[in-house]
């Protein structure tokens, strides 16, 4: 996949911006099923959770992959 000169800003914004409670893209993949599962079910983020959702909601790559994964697994239950 190539980034866009838009998408490649806001990564090194991102990057250059980040806080210490902050999470970067490989945290948040290895917490993705987690996520959606508990989005899924409706339950409310835990606080590790919290970052994930805080860093999907900031990166256009991982927000990507969100909806996607969320869209195949409610299409899958339906």
């Amino acid at each position: 996949m190539t980034l866009s000169k838009e998408q490649t800003k806001l990564l090194i914004h991102m990057v250059a911006t980040a806080g210490p409670d902050e999470i970067d893209c490989d945290e948040c993949y290895s917490s993705f099923a987690e996520f959606v599962e508990q989005e899924l079910l409706g339950k409310r983020q835990g606080n590790d959770l919290k970052k994930v959702e805080d860093h999907i909601d900031q990166c256009p790559c991982c927000g990507d992959e969100h909806r996607a994964l969320l869209e195949a697994l409610r299409e899958a239950h339906s």
